[in-house]
Protein backbone atom coordinates (compact mmCIF):
# COMPACT_ATOMS: atom_id res chain seq x y z
CA UNK A 1 0.00 0.00 0.00
CA UNK A 2 1.24 3.58 -0.71
CA UNK A 3 -0.19 6.19 2.18
CA UNK A 4 -0.24 9.79 0.83
CA UNK A 5 2.86 12.16 0.95
CA UNK A 6 0.64 15.36 1.21
CA UNK A 7 -3.45 15.94 0.97
CA UNK A 8 -5.42 18.57 0.17
CA UNK A 9 -9.51 19.31 1.17
CA UNK A 10 -11.92 20.20 -1.70
CA UNK A 11 -15.17 21.72 -0.70
CA UNK A 12 -17.10 25.12 -0.07
CA UNK A 13 -16.05 25.42 3.42
CA UNK A 14 -13.44 28.20 3.69
CA UNK A 15 -11.62 25.89 6.02
CA UNK A 16 -10.66 24.26 2.56
CA UNK A 17 -7.81 24.14 0.40
CA UNK A 18 -9.25 24.47 -2.55
CA UNK A 19 -12.61 25.80 -2.15
CA UNK A 20 -15.31 25.95 -4.57
CA UNK A 21 -17.97 28.82 -3.94
CA UNK A 22 -20.89 26.40 -5.15
CA UNK A 23 -24.11 25.49 -3.59
CA UNK A 24 -23.66 22.01 -5.45
CA UNK A 25 -20.32 21.74 -3.28
CA UNK A 26 -20.44 20.01 -0.10
CA UNK A 27 -18.16 21.97 2.60
CA UNK A 28 -15.98 18.99 2.72
CA UNK A 29 -16.39 17.59 -0.71
CA UNK A 30 -12.87 15.80 -1.50
CA UNK A 31 -9.51 15.20 -1.09
CA UNK A 32 -6.08 15.16 -3.45
CA UNK A 33 -3.70 13.40 -2.30
CA UNK A 34 -0.36 13.44 -3.70
CA UNK A 35 1.53 9.27 -3.05
CA UNK A 36 4.84 9.05 -2.55
CA UNK A 37 5.41 7.64 -5.54
CA UNK A 38 4.31 10.66 -7.71
CA UNK A 39 0.60 9.36 -8.47
CA UNK A 40 -2.34 11.46 -7.37
CA UNK A 41 -5.43 10.31 -5.69
CA UNK A 42 -8.43 11.79 -5.27
CA UNK A 43 -11.54 10.61 -2.60
CA UNK A 44 -14.91 11.70 -2.46
CA UNK A 45 -15.34 12.92 1.26
CA UNK A 46 -19.53 11.32 1.55
CA UNK A 47 -20.48 14.22 -0.32
CA UNK A 48 -24.31 14.84 -1.08
CA UNK A 49 -23.75 15.69 -5.22
CA UNK A 50 -20.89 13.33 -5.19
CA UNK A 51 -17.54 13.50 -7.46
CA UNK A 52 -17.42 12.37 -11.01
CA UNK A 53 -14.65 11.72 -12.81
CA UNK A 54 -14.99 12.33 -16.31
CA UNK A 55 -13.39 10.56 -19.43
CA UNK A 56 -13.12 10.59 -22.87
CA UNK A 57 -15.47 9.46 -24.91
CA UNK A 58 -18.41 11.02 -22.28
CA UNK A 59 -17.97 8.22 -19.52
CA UNK A 60 -18.96 9.19 -16.18
CA UNK A 61 -17.19 7.15 -13.27
CA UNK A 62 -18.42 8.01 -9.75
CA UNK A 63 -15.42 8.40 -7.38
CA UNK A 64 -15.11 6.95 -4.07
CA UNK A 65 -11.42 6.35 -4.28
CA UNK A 66 -9.83 6.71 -7.90
CA UNK A 67 -6.40 7.66 -9.52
CA UNK A 68 -5.83 11.11 -11.38
CA UNK A 69 -3.59 12.11 -13.85
CA UNK A 70 -2.76 15.66 -14.72
CA UNK A 71 -5.17 14.99 -17.89
CA UNK A 72 -8.29 13.93 -16.30
CA UNK A 73 -11.25 16.11 -15.22
CA UNK A 74 -13.16 16.04 -12.18
CA UNK A 75 -16.88 17.21 -11.24
CA UNK A 76 -17.67 18.18 -7.75
CA UNK A 77 -21.43 18.36 -7.53
CA UNK A 78 -22.34 20.64 -11.24
CA UNK A 79 -18.36 22.28 -11.01
CA UNK A 80 -16.35 20.64 -13.59
CA UNK A 81 -12.79 21.72 -13.15
CA UNK A 82 -9.77 19.25 -14.51
CA UNK A 83 -6.91 18.00 -12.39
CA UNK A 84 -4.26 20.47 -13.86
CA UNK A 85 -6.23 23.56 -12.50
CA UNK A 86 -6.50 21.87 -9.68
CA UNK A 87 -2.62 21.26 -9.35
CA UNK A 88 -2.47 25.09 -10.28
CA UNK A 89 -4.98 25.93 -7.72
CA UNK A 90 -3.17 24.46 -4.78
CA UNK A 91 0.33 25.79 -5.90
CA UNK A 92 -1.36 29.25 -6.01
CA UNK A 93 -2.70 28.99 -2.47
CA UNK A 94 0.70 26.88 -0.79
CA UNK A 95 3.56 28.28 -3.36
CA UNK A 96 5.84 26.57 -1.06
CA UNK A 97 5.08 23.20 -1.74
CA UNK A 98 5.32 23.34 -5.34
CA UNK A 99 3.32 20.48 -5.59
CA UNK A 100 2.61 20.86 -9.11
CA UNK A 101 5.93 21.07 -10.21
CA UNK A 102 6.75 17.92 -9.28
CA UNK A 103 3.61 16.15 -10.92
CA UNK A 104 5.53 17.49 -13.13
CA UNK A 105 8.54 15.69 -12.93
CA UNK A 106 7.06 12.84 -12.03
CA UNK A 107 3.91 11.92 -14.37
CA UNK A 108 4.46 11.00 -18.32
CA UNK A 109 5.76 14.18 -20.95
CA UNK A 110 2.02 14.03 -22.14
CA UNK A 111 0.61 14.54 -19.07
CA UNK A 112 3.17 17.57 -18.06
CA UNK A 113 2.58 19.18 -21.10
CA UNK A 114 -1.21 19.10 -19.78
CA UNK A 115 -0.15 21.32 -16.55
CA UNK A 116 -0.81 25.16 -16.84
CA UNK A 117 1.89 27.60 -17.63
CA UNK A 118 3.01 29.49 -14.32
CA UNK A 119 1.75 32.62 -13.25
CA UNK A 120 -1.64 31.37 -14.97
CA UNK A 121 -5.01 32.32 -13.43
CA UNK A 122 -8.48 30.72 -12.96
CA UNK A 123 -11.35 31.51 -14.80
CA UNK A 124 -14.76 30.47 -15.32
CA UNK A 125 -15.67 29.12 -19.10
CA UNK A 126 -18.87 29.54 -20.67
CA UNK A 127 -19.64 26.07 -20.25
CA UNK A 128 -19.09 26.34 -16.50
CA UNK A 129 -16.10 24.87 -16.28
CA UNK A 130 -12.98 26.09 -14.38
CA UNK A 131 -10.18 26.81 -16.75
CA UNK A 132 -6.59 28.78 -17.18
CA UNK A 133 -6.98 32.49 -18.38
CA UNK A 134 -6.24 32.83 -21.93
CA UNK A 135 -6.48 28.95 -22.73
CA UNK A 136 -8.63 26.28 -24.56
CA UNK A 137 -11.78 24.92 -21.95
CA UNK A 138 -10.02 21.35 -21.26
CA UNK A 139 -13.88 20.11 -20.68
CA UNK A 140 -16.08 21.80 -24.38
CA UNK A 141 -12.69 22.64 -25.75
CA UNK A 142 -13.78 26.22 -26.89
Amino acid sequence: MTYPERKYTIGRAPTCDIVLADESVSRLHAELAFLVDGRLLVTDCRSTQGTMLLRFGGAQVPVRQELVSPRDVLRFGTVTMPVAELLRAIDGQHPATGVAGNVRQKASPVAAAAMPPEGAGLVRCACGAVKVKNQRCEVCRV
